[in-house]
């Protein structure tokens, strides 16, 4: 059967808006993955693939991207073909045989403290030192960096406002420092109470929106200036807030709030990080496990 996937694709976009309520992030993300998967079909002639190309396009994620990355990519095309399902007399998913793959239970990256410290300190922008203080102090997704604008910034009773997931909305408290370099930024702007504006809390050079590929590269430029040994993105300051918090004795709700966490579970997972600290504590308060005294 031949079917112009392009023009189901310009329907999926309004279905995806109008139906899902994705972040701004993700649906940028989905729309991506469909558009990857039709230009491999157009360099092949084929406008729906049989087992055979699947298999082709399957291996060609294997050897450009990792399991969680090819699991999404597998989410985002099969949901894409039973939108088309609903539209045309296609009677199969094509992808629909397809397996999503075994995760690998990695344990989420973080910075030290030090590390964190030096990653702040040694960043000159002010701009650039405001996100990556909003980044530590809340916890806050990139997409959800994007899409603050200066009015969500009460200073008076130190929140912020983040439209996260699902256009739901929460406030979480944000430290001193980065409350402090935020106005620093928005002053330079010309801006002396953000509660009044409504322009993007953060602006690139040509007075627009920082984008999340912009907020991920300005993360990496000052990462490697700060000589850290791994690759440093968004996330993981995200996970090191999520880390340093528990450490701090934080409750496990509480950070599930702050993170936007729809399941305490999602949010337990950073419990696993913890561990080296559990053992701390257990050789100082556990008897017996005071070897010299049992010597």
């Amino acid at each position: 059967m031949d079917i112009a996937l392009d023009s189901f694709l310009n329907r999926y976009k309004m279905f995806l808006l109008d139906q899902k309520g994705l972040s701004s992030e993700t649906y940028r993300a989905y729309i991506g993955d469909i558009e990857d998967l039709i230009a491999f079909l157009g360099e092949r002639k084929v406008s729906v693939p049989d087992r055979l190309v699947v298999r082709s396009y399957m291996m060609k994620l294997h050897t450009s991207y990792n399991r969680s990355s090819i699991n999404r990519k597998l989410s985002s095309i099969k949901g894409f073909f039973d939108f088309v399902l609903t539209q045309t007399d296609l009677s199969l998913n094509p992808f629909a045989h397809v397996r999503s793959l075994k995760k690998h239970e990695d344990l989420p990256k973080f910075l030290t403290p030090d590390e964190m410290v030096d990653l702040i300190e040694g960043t000159r922008d002010i701009r650039d030192r405001a996100v990556l203080e909003l980044f530590y102090s809340t916890g806050v997704r990139v997409g959800e960096v994007e899409t603050m604008n200066c009015m969500d910034v009460d200073m008076d009773s130190g929140f912020i406002l983040v439209t996260g997931k699902g256009s739901k909305q929460r406030k979480i408290p944000i430290g001193k420092r980065a409350m402090s370099a935020i106005m620093e930024y928005l002053q330079s702007r010309g801006i002396p109470d953000p509660i009044y504006c409504m322009e993007p809390l953060f602006l690139n050079s040509r007075n627009k929106r920082l984008t999340t590929r912009s907020i991920r590269r300005l993360v990496d430029r000052w990462a490697k200036g700060a000589a850290l040994s791994r690759h440093i993105s968004p996330h993981v300051i995200r996970h090191t807030f999520a880390t340093h918090m528990l450490d701090a004795g934080a409750d496990l709700r509480a950070i599930q709030e702050m993170l936007g966490h729809a399941s305490l579970s999602t949010t337990q997972h950073y419990t696993h990080l913890t561990l080296d600290k559990l053992m701390d504590v257990y050789d100082k308060a556990h008897p017996k496990a005071k070897e010299d005294e049992w010597k």
